[in-house]
């Protein structure tokens, strides 16, 4: 047996442990950022195939008799720029308020957004949607209310145009 062997094998042995120890940190990340990339939803709210943010503020409604009012400022609704994003809730005892917006037919990534509460049930915030290499892209922005019974979802669908 010669010398060399031993000192290799042990290299070895420790590249296997570090590629193990590395899959199980990636693993364990996967598993706690799940639930905050893909919430369980408690209700979703049917989509209205009528509503045009670029008109003004769309209503969802629930099953319960809950609403959510939701509008994009300005109503062009422009990439790469920030917009206002004001969402108003009727019949819900809030936790919090987000709005995810959602590429309907491109993966465009993690794009969420908290809102701060402005007054009773009137939820306001911050968001930029990211450039697509499509002249045309259409999305679909998902408000989330979280109360104690868990989320509600309400989609509203929209498109951005590029000149």
């Amino acid at each position: 047996m010669s010398d060399t062997s031993s000192p290799r094998r042990t290299t070895a042995l420790l590249w296997v442990i570090a590629v193990l120890l590395l899959v199980a940190v990636v693993a364990v990340a996967v598993y706690k950022a799940w639930p905050l990339l893909n919430p369980t939803l408690a209700e979703v709210a049917q989509l209205d195939p009528s509503c045009d943010l670029r008109a003004g503020p769309c209503d969802a409604r629930f099953a319960g008799g809950e609403s959510v009012r939701f509008a994009i400022e300005p109503q062009t609704i422009p990439v790469v720029t920030p917009l206002r994003l004001l969402v108003q809730t009727t019949g819900f005892e809030v936790r919090a308020v987000e709005v995810d917006f959602a590429g309907v037919d491109m993966n465009m990534g993690y794009n969420r957004t908290g809102l701060e509460s402005v007054g009773p049930g009137l939820y306001e915030g911050q968001g930029t949607l990211p450039v697509c290499v499509r002249a045309r892209m259409e999305w679909e922005a998902r408000v989330l209310v979280h109360t104690a019974e868990g989320i509600s979802a309400a989609p509203f669908r929209f498109e951005t145009r590029r000149d």
